[in-house]
């Protein structure tokens, strides 16, 4: 019996060859690069897809509520009350109902254009679970073909989807969201860190060459624990031998300015990498006391120069991974919720807009809809505002509209070129030294096709939001091609001036059709 026994958890300890991943996860069209880095720089207008693939029990309520005696609060803790017998034929008919390509649909028009997907370490099923997990490894193996569905409908609607691996081995923070319900053991552990290298190293060879993925996050929410940046480095180390471009989002464990600061070490060193901050105005005592006006001067004295401070730092690699207009009953007490929600919640959305290359609301949906958490409930009451388009647009306005504004700027494009050249050579005459004007006309050249090509490819406009990290990319390749590496920086300040002179541009134009 004890070598039965042994064999068999060999079994479920060896994980699946990748191409059989592959074939779970589903076909997918040929890698697009074009589309990709649409995709993947744009100015994220985002949302969450909570509780589909990494379950919280205030979310999916019917899910847990024949099992409210036991109080189940991690996804592994309702799987033993659900029973191996059971877990695979439940976990599934929750996968293929949560969400249907409808919701991505309604998603497109009112321009959400990409989607945070939180997943559990474990949907990669067995050979890839731990703890409780590795009892009910085989209740995910088909978890693959529904994320795969997932990303196909939202290819359909061109809207990219964030892979965010919301709950690591042993857990990463004290929330039953990572898996564990009790202390995060995932720090001490090199087991827990080994296991968690494996499922990154593997979700980034799967989802790498996807079109439309637009990136991977490898931890959220994590403890600023003193194990954490070394892990960052190990796995990025990891996965930049199976992706040198996906681009590669942290947390920053609810410290910010410090994980501003690792974010721009790690880009010097892997590239793409971005550094996701949570924002929540519910949670902490003194915000439960504010009302709607001083939680919005707080919002603006003290959080909007922190963003910006750290954006900058990270060379605008930092999104708002979460946001919700949710707030606590005392900071609306008397006056309408969805009014005061509602007020609030475009403020943080334009100071989001100023400092942060996306944001993404939580969550999509709840079991019932029936609270502001959820982002269709929160627009169906005004809580939220309707569209999310780029420059004033809406999903309305004819498409001749974007084909006069692109002819429009190849008509300019020369007389743009040859202000904003001018308006160069005048600032850099208060200096000695050599220049290259050649550098800066090509840059502005090049900013303006990407901010053209982000505005007339895909069937919404997109407008450019990671602006710092791809005016280094070309400017890299520019010099690499023509020399002049001292005069790069004259190359990406000018593909940052051709990418506000189109936005301006264009928001005003959709301004006059209006």
């Amino acid at each position: 019996m004890g070598v039965f026994s042994n064999f068999k958890s060999r079994l479920l300890d060896r994980p699946p060859a990748i191409d059989e991943l592959r074939e779970r996860l589903g076909y997918h069209s040929p890698f697009d690069a074009a589309v990709a880095q649409i995709i993947r720089y744009r100015k994220m207008q985002g949302v969450n897809l909570g509780s589909l693939f990494c379950l919280e029990p205030w979310i999916s309520t019917e899910l847990y509520k024949d099992y409210r005696d036991q109080a189940p609060e991690a996804e592994g803790d309702l799987l033993e009350c659900i029973g191996r017998d059971r877990c695979s034929s439940v976990m599934e008919a929750h996968w293929d109902t949560w969400l249907q390509r409808e919701d991505f649909a309604k998603m497109a028009s009112i321009g959400i254009n990409t989607v945070r997907l939180p997943v559990g370490y474990w949907v990669l099923g067995p050979g890839y679970a731990s703890g409780k997990y590795r009892k009910y490894a085989h209740a995910y193996n088909r978890a693959l073909h529904f994320i795969g569905r997932i990303v196909a409908w939202a290819a359909e609607f061109d809207i990219g989807v964030l892979i965010d691996v919301h709950a690591l081995p042993g857990g990463q923070n004290n929330d039953s969201h990572s898996g564990v319900t009790g202390s995060p053991l995932f720090y001490e552990s090199t087991e827990y860190q080994e296991l968690a290298l494996k499922v990154l190293a593997t979700f980034a060879t799967l989802f790498a060459n996807i079109t439309n993925i637009a990136g991977l996050q490898i931890i959220n929410e994590p403890l600023d624990h003193p194990q954490l940046e070394p892990f960052y480095e190990r796995a990025l180390e990891l996965i930049r031998t199976h992706t040198a471009a996906l681009p590669i989002y942290i947390g920053d464990a609810w410290n910010l300015p410090k994980y501003a600061t690792v974010t721009k070490q790690l880009c010097s060193r892997f590239g793409f990498v971005v550094v996701d901050t949570h924002r929540y105005w519910v949670f902490r005592p003194e915000e439960q006391q504010n009302r709607v006006d001083q939680l919005t001067q707080e919002l603006w004295d003290n959080e909007v120069p922190e963003l910006a401070s750290a954006s900058a730092e990270a060379g605008g690699n930092m999104i708002i991974g979460e946001y919700c207009s949710v707030l606590a009953n005392r900071s609306f007490d008397g006056e309408d919720p969805a009014d005061c929600m509602g007020r609030f919640a475009r403020e943080q959305l334009k100071a989001f807009d100023q400092t942060a290359a996306g944001c993404f609301y939580w969550t999509w949906r709840l079991q019932h809809d029936s609270w502001f958490w959820s982002m269709q409930y929160a627009i169906s009451t005004s809580a939220m505002p309707a569209t999310y388009f780029p420059f004033g647009y809406t999903a309305d306005m004819p498409s001749k509209l974007r084909k006069s504004i692109a002819t429009q700027v190849k008509e300019n494009r020369n007389q743009w070129c040859e202000q904003r050249l001018k308006g160069h050579q005048n600032y850099v005459s208060q200096w000695e030294g050599e220049f290259s004007f050649g550098h800066y006309a090509a840059g502005f050249e090049q900013g303006l096709d990407v901010a053209l090509s982000f505005f007339t490819k895909l069937t919404f406009p997109s407008k450019l939001g990671f602006i710092r990290q791809l005016a280094s990319e070309y400017g890299c390749q520019y010099v690499a091609q023509n020399g002049g590496e001292q005069w790069q920086w004259e190359f990406e300040d000018a593909f940052r001036e051709a990418n506000e002179e189109f936005a301006d541009f264009a928001t005003r134009i959709i301004s006059e059709s209006i």
